[in-house]
């Protein structure tokens, strides 16, 4: 699948933002979005998948990190390997807003993600974000800037659930049905594998700057 059919435009939503088509965007003026609805591929389509535990985890530290930074959000791209029918991939980006309850992604943020996919000869199937306050339910934003059949991987920082959404056209209207997803694996023995995401690893080096500066 082309990826760049999926870039759409990123319109700001302070109660917390999705990635239009469910996927990455490219960067454009707010409030302006594309008439040009992404519909995804069926062929790709499953009724559950599943999550490595190491995605899992990580996911779970770095959103708990954001929201302990006022209540911040951690965002980015669902990759689906080719070859792996139903195990999907976290791509962390920097999320580019500084309000809390929201993400927003930067132009170099999209051209990472598509580039890692390419390299990965995987698939952007849908996008994840946390909810530093609420449930792992998608809001109307999210499933308005949806493309249909794409996945919104949604964690709850208060009560710790990781839960899979699609977006589905019912009698003409976009709504947002829950697909089993089940973590799968163990933990990797010794130091922990998770990398920073990008938004972490920033905080981390402001953090040693104004260390080395008393």
């Amino acid at each position: 699948m082309n990826t760049d059919s999926h870039l759409r435009c990123l319109r700001p939503c302070f109660a917390g933002l999705a990635l239009a088509g469910a996927l990455l965007v490219l960067a454009c003026q707010q409030g302006i979005m594309s008439e040009d609805r992404p519909y995804l591929d069926p062929k790709w389509v499953t009724s559950s998948y599943r999550l490595p535990f190491d995605e899992n985890l990580r996911l779970k530290r770095e959103a708990r990190a954001a929201a302990e930074e006022g209540d911040r959000e951690v965002c980015g791209a669902l990759f689906q390997p080719s070859g792996n029918d139903g195990i999907l991939e976290l791509f962390f980006v920097e999320n580019a807003s500084n309000r809390s309850h929201s993400y927003e992604l930067s132009p170099r943020s999209v051209q990472r993600a598509r580039k890692a996919a390419d390299q990965k000869d995987a698939r952007i199937v849908g996008s994840f974000h946390s909810h530093p306050t609420s449930d792992a339910a998608p809001g109307r934003s999210d499933i308005t800037h949806a493309g249909v059949l794409s996945l919104l991987l949604i964690h709850s920082v208060p009560s710790g659930r990781t839960r899979l959404w699609q977006v589905v056209l019912r009698d003409g209207e976009k709504k947002a049905r829950e697909i089993q997803i089940q973590v799968i694996g163990r933990r990797t023995r010794g130091p922990s594998p998770l990398i920073p995401s990008p938004w972490h690893r920033s905080k981390i080096v402001e953090n040693l700057e104004v260390s080395r500066g008393r």
